[in-house]
């Protein structure tokens, strides 16, 4: 023993603070040593127990080197030190190096910050995101919700966005929303107003925080307003709404920017859920917030962080920014047997009676039914449960618009009742200045409804307009001279903010959501502003066509005027035009009969929208709206002629097999996808003549084979017996191709038909076929098999669909990978297919063929290069290296 250790055990120095570094090393290490030899351990016991290396341990035993953080904490951990013993010794370790104090008080300091987040945070989790005006508390947001269903979509797809999918059983299987966050860098998850988005980003968060406080995630849940991360860097705007967002919710210190350049603890990430993508109104902020999010996925801190997105249908080009690798989905509005359950919910946390029952009858009574569709939203449904419990004999109202003109009419009534909680406070200390202020003030809370219109107005034109400074400018708020500008202002901020319609985010007054604006936006505009909106909509959206036919593939007639409908965050709006009833109703019913007759597909498209979004249609124009589309399903003798001009030859009536094809294609190119989008909105207005469009499409001569199998496949999605047969009977008909038939008995077996799987297993197994389907087939019995695998057991006991359980298709690619009467570039086709279901296999299967003589040699460097990774390397030396 040394003379420092000496003077150490004999208490000369007794506090670690007041040692030098090297006799705080020594005495960390005799410390270690005496807690060993004190359990009777040999070091190799307990470099067993930590997992650390023998010689890492005698070293630090013997003062020679300072462990690091993990290995202090392992050795510790694996001795039982705990409480001030383990406080000394880790603040022995700080002492022997002092440079890896700021670390550990960083470490420290974050610690303590997520653990006041992750209190904060589920408060907000908590709040219901939609308005409430019934006396008392609003209820929380799980004791109201009440779980969606969310579809994978394709944005590039026609169809995207349209409920008939949803509302005929069409499409991908629906799956539970609160499970849908698919493990991908970047989520968008879309909805209609209202849809229910924000209220499914507090579920993930609440969801997030619990798996992060039981130690079963490696994620941590950040939910930010897409308009905070507006102008700003992402780690400073991050920090800013945080702060914003969770210091009225119980947060104690401000987090810095830093912050949010770390992992929230090691391995870890931030999962940032951006809310409200769609409210930032100008295009080109938009654009910046998307590309600021995609640089973070492709720069060096991508490990840091993962993304939702959530916002009302937007373009696809907005997201181009984001790349390819994007998990879609899109919310599906309530069934009728959810309405239920939520109206339940809803009576309950209000504390009706029986709420059960009362749910029951609510859903039950005729003038419920009239309006049932439109409760299919969660934002709909909050707002008709609440108006019913605060007049449960009053009728119900028939139309969007009515529904928020009650709901906005009954919280300016509470913001202004005499008996209200918040009428001590409603004038924000403006007492003192005398009954002539107080008589000022109530009279700028009685013009409040006005003032918030004109602010919703404003801000529809300019996002970036103070809230305060526009009420103040205006004569019905205008300041009294004997009252100070910062009480007035204070007195108006708080009035706005009383008024249930607005709330503060990234420091700005903004409304609670989207939608509300929109509504407060359509009923300021006087008569005549509105018939120019009107107008705008209607009238100036009408051009003319003119492209030749031969270079034309927008399915348009040359010379025809088309109406261009505006963009999908107008549709709201424009619905509450139309509901608001002060306008020339004549007039307007005349432009949308035009709309209807005249506007083609889109106009159909929109004003379907608008009937399926709640707005009040005259019945002549949605019976124009069905003719037309009625019209528009059918193939004419125009697009017969356009067909054989743009395949630049006349084709008679009996082609030869090859000719008909080619016109099957550019038929197809021209007709086949303004025909289904036809049929699939027919389906949206609920009239299924659109199932019987489908049918002739996919039975006709022209397109079996080319567009045939994949209608013919969204008919049967849709309950139709006739998809499976008409798919049957394609993939048997010999006169096809057998690229044709593949298709056609793909898309059979998924749906579940053992038909499909057998005539894909006789494809593959078919010398006469060539090589690259039978690999097809063999490709699609493996897709079957491992989408089999991951479904979960189906409910109610169930028996899961037909299909092979053995990974068939799996043996298949690797035996037409190793027969030898195939080409190699057939043979190494089936290899890549393989890689894509069984990248272990195929790894195996490639470095057997990177040596297997019987292969060209440029076969045998393309099956090493594979084994190395090396996919884009060239040259002639991959076959050596």
């Amino acid at each position: 023993m040394n003379k420092d250790e000496r003077e150490i055990r004999g208490g000369a120095m007794a506090e670690g603070e007041a040692l030098a570094p090297q006799q705080a090393l020594a005495r960390l290490g005799t410390l270690l040593r005496d807690a060993r030899q004190a359990r009777k351990w040999a070091v190799r016991e307990l470099a067993a127990r930590a997992e650390i290396a023998v010689g890492t341990i005698s070293q630090a035993e013997r003062g020679k080197t300072t462990p690091n953080f993990v290995t202090l904490d392992a050795l510790l951990t694996a001795l039982g030190v705990e409480g001030e013993e383990r406080a000394e010794l880790e603040g022995l370790r700080d002492r022997a190096e002092p440079r890896t104090r700021p670390v550990r008080a960083r470490a420290e300091s974050q610690n303590r910050l997520l653990n006041d987040y992750v209190a904060a945070a589920r408060e907000v989790a908590r709040h219901h995101p939609h308005p409430f005006f019934l006396p008392g508390a609003a209820p929380s947001l799980s004791d109201v919700h009440w779980g969606q269903q969310a579809v994978p979509v394709d944005p590039n797809s026609p169809d995207d966005g349209n409920p008939a999918a949803s509302l005929f059983g069409a499409g991908p299987r629906p799956l539970p929303a609160a499970g849908a966050l698919a493990e991908k860098r970047v989520c968008v998850v879309t909805a209609g107003p209202g849809g229910g988005k924000s209220s499914l980003l507090r579920v993930w968060l609440e969801q997030g925080l619990n798996r992060w406080a039981d130690s079963q995630a490696e994620e941590m849940p950040v939910l930010v307003p897409a308009e905070s991360l507006v102008k700003h860097t992402f780690s400073k705007a991050l920090a800013t709404a945080v702060n914003e967002h969770l210091r009225p919710h119980g947060l104690l210190d401000d987090f810095p920017a830093e912050f949010f350049t770390h992992p929230p603890r090691a391995g870890a990430r931030w999962l940032v859920l951006v809310d409200g993508l769609d409210e930032v109104t100008s295009t080109t902020a938009r654009h910046d917030v998307v590309g600021a999010l995609a640089a973070l996925t492709k720069s060096h801190n991508a490990h840091l962080f993962r993304f939702v997105i959530a916002a009302r249908p937007l373009p696809t080009r907005e997201f181009r920014a984001l790349g390819p690798d994007v998990a879609w989905y899109r919310l599906l509005p309530f069934s009728p047997e959810d309405v239920e359950q939520v109206a339940c919910r809803w009576f309950n946390a209000l504390g009706l009676p029986e709420p059960a029952r009362a749910a029951e009858r609510f859903t039950q009574d005729p003038a419920f039914r009239r309006i049932a569709d439109l409760a299919r939203t969660p934002l709909m449904a909050a707002m008709l449960c609440q108006l019913h419990v605060d007049s449960p004999g009053r009728e119900l109202p028939t139309s969007r618009g009515m529904i928020f003109q009650q709901f906005t009419e009954r919280l300016h009534e509470r913001q202004c009742a005499a008996a209200s909680p918040d009428s001590r406070q409603r004038y924000a200390g403006l007492e003192r200045h005398g009954p002539a202020v107080l008589g000022r003030a109530e009279h700028t809370l009685e013009k409040l409804p006005e003032l918030i219109g004109l602010l919703a107005a404003e801000r529809r034109r300019d996002e970036t307009v103070s809230a305060v400074d526009l009420v103040e400018s205006q004569p019905a708020a205008q300041r009294p001279a004997t009252v100070p500008s910062g009480e007035w202002r204070t007195f108006l901020e708080a009035s706005l903010l009383r008024s249930g319609l607005l709330t503060v985010r990234a420091g700005r007054i903004v409304f609670l959501h989207q939608t509300l604006l929109e509504y407060c936006a359509a009923r300021h505009a006087n008569p005549e502003a509105r018939a120019t909106e009107l107008a705008r909509l209607l009238v100036k959206g009408w051009s003319r066509h003119w492209v030749l036919p031969q270079l034309d593939v927008s399915g348009r007639t040359p010379g025809r005027r088309y109406w261009n409908p505006p963009g999908r965050e107008e549709e709201s709006y424009f619905g509450f035009l139309l509901d608001d009833g002060e306008h020339d109703a004549t007039a307007v019913i005349k432009e949308l009969e035009h709309l209807a007759n005249r506007g083609g597909l889109d106009g159909c498209r929109f004003l379907a929208d608008q009937h399926n979004l709640g707005t009040e249609l005259p019945s002549s124009v949605t019976r124009a709206v069905t003719d037309t589309l009625l019209r528009l399903c059918r193939i004419g003798r125009f697009e017969l002629w356009r067909a054989k001009v743009a395949g630049g030859r006349w084709i008679a009536d009996d082609p030869a097999p090859e000719i008909e094809r080619m016109f099957a294609r550019i038929l197809s190119s021209f007709v086949i996808d303004d025909r289904v989008r036809a049929a699939s909105t027919l389906l949206l207005l609920r009239d299924r003549r659109g199932l019987d469009v489908l049918t002739e499409l996919a039975r006709s001569p022209y397109l079996s084979g080319v567009c045939g199998p994949p209608v013919a496949a969204r008919l049967a999605k849709l309950g139709d017996r006739n998809g499976g047969e008409i798919l049957a009977a394609q993939a048997q008909d010999t006169g096809l191709t057998a690229g044709k038939r593949l298709k056609s008995a793909g898309f059979l077996a998924e749906l579940g038909d053992d038909r499909g799987v057998e005539l894909l297993t006789r494809l593959a197994h078919d010398d006469d076929v060539a090589h690259r389907h039978r690999a097809e087939a063999a490709l699609w019995l493996a897709d079957l098999h491992d989408h089999l695998a991951e479904k979960p057991a189906p409910p109610n006991g169930e028996p899961p669909p037909a299909a092979p359980l053995d990974p068939v298709g799996h043996d298949m690619l690797i035996a037409f990978a190793h027969d030898r009467t195939w080409r190699g570039s057939s043979r190494l086709r089936a290899v890549e297919l393989l890689a894509g279901v069984d990248d272990g296999r195929a790894r195996e299967v490639y470095a057997q063929l990177s040596n297997d003589t019987t292969l060209r040699w440029w076969h045998r460097l393309r099956a090493r290069r594979a084994v190395s990774g090396r996919t884009n390397d060239h040259g002639w030396f991959g076959l050596f290296g």
